[in-house]
């Protein structure tokens, strides 16, 4: 049994499925599955959006990390047993009792870190910590959020805190309380955000957008010396950044005309082991903002498509 779809579509597109349990393979982890993460992705996945850049082998299922006890691993790295978390293996998802993982990816979930939070770290942490590498931060340094109530940005505003840097947040009034948690000056999202943003810390360093769109454009004009009134004429002026960087893990390509970039995603096991430690260690909390059953994997699927889920939402066996 899987929640996943056959066809790409909406959200009607995705059910519980009667599929084979998948078998051990090369350079796959076989894991029970204890808890898997809803990502905003992973909706891009089902409706479509990611034809091409994706690879889907239908039923799919939906899901992209995931943490549990090992069934069988390759060359024995992994005596069964033994908790473990990772990215989903290629053609494969984690809404399911039993999931692959890519080998590549798997690191051991650390004595005293929960299930639930590590599956949170591939998708979410591990994006945040790409998105924190790619922008090079130094210490007093100013990183601007936009988005920043969910998984990504929550863990971003934390691991740049903790490096000595000024964060701030644009999300909406219910998630003030999880962006200031996170140690972050927090800015309302809606109209007017980019002038409270800069009233409350000036032109940041850096930019790193969970939105996409408008937002995105907005946040760039952030960085130009004739910031106009309006978001959506700003893509003529881009050349007038000025050192701010720009990143986007919502729209790489709108970025990449304003100046900036994607995240380059490393997905390693050695970056998701020191992420974990971090959690092990309480220098990094994973904000759990609603879990759900696995009976109720629709439910937890609309609370992020929604827009209106703080932190991440968790979905356990």
């Amino acid at each position: 049994m899987i929640f996943g779809f056959e066809s790409y579509g909406g959200p009607s597109a995705a059910r519980f499925i009667e599929v084979d349990e998948p078998a051990p393979q090369p350079g796959h982890v076989l894991i029970e599955v204890e808890a898997t993460a809803v990502n905003p992705g992973d909706i891009k996945v089902r409706s479509g959006q990611r034809q091409g850049a994706f690879p889907v082998a239908f039923p799919m299922a939906m899901g992209r990390e995931a943490a549990g006890r090992v069934v069988a691993a390759p060359d024995g790295a992994f005596p069964p047993g033994t908790r473990v978390f990772g990215a989903a293996a290629a053609g494969f998802g984690t809404f399911a009792p039993r999931a692959l993982l890519a080998a590549e990816s798997v690191a051991e979930v650390p004595e005293g870190v929960s299930s639930a939070a590590a599956a949170c770290v591939p998708v979410a942490v591990g994006t945040a910590y790409d998105a924190l590498a790619d922008l090079h931060l130094q210490r007093g340094q100013t990183l601007l959020v936009l988005g920043a109530g969910g998984g990504v940005g929550t863990a971003a505003l934390q691991l740049a805190h903790s490096a000595g840097a000024h964060t701030v947040g644009v999300a909406s009034e219910s998630k003030r309380d999880v962006v200031e948690a996170a140690g972050a000056v927090f800015v309302r999202s809606g109209p007017g955000w980019p002038q409270r943003a800069l009233a409350a810390a000036g032109i940041p360093d850096a930019v790193l957008d969970l939105v996409g769109g408008e937002a995105l454009t907005a946040g760039a004009a952030l960085g130009s010396d004739t910031r106009p009134a309006g978001a959506g004429d700003a893509i003529p002026f881009a050349q007038a950044l000025r050192d701010m960087r720009l990143i986007s893990a919502a729209d790489p390509e709108r970025a990449a005309q304003l100046g900036g970039s994607g995240i380059r995603r490393r997905r390693s096991a050695e970056v998701y082991a020191k992420l974990a430690a971090l959690l092990a260690s309480g220098a990094l909390e994973v904000s759990i903002g609603r879990r759900f059953h696995f009976s109720q994997a629709d439910r937890a699927v609309a609370a992020v498509e929604g827009g209106h889920a703080a932190g991440k939402v968790v979905v356990y066996m």
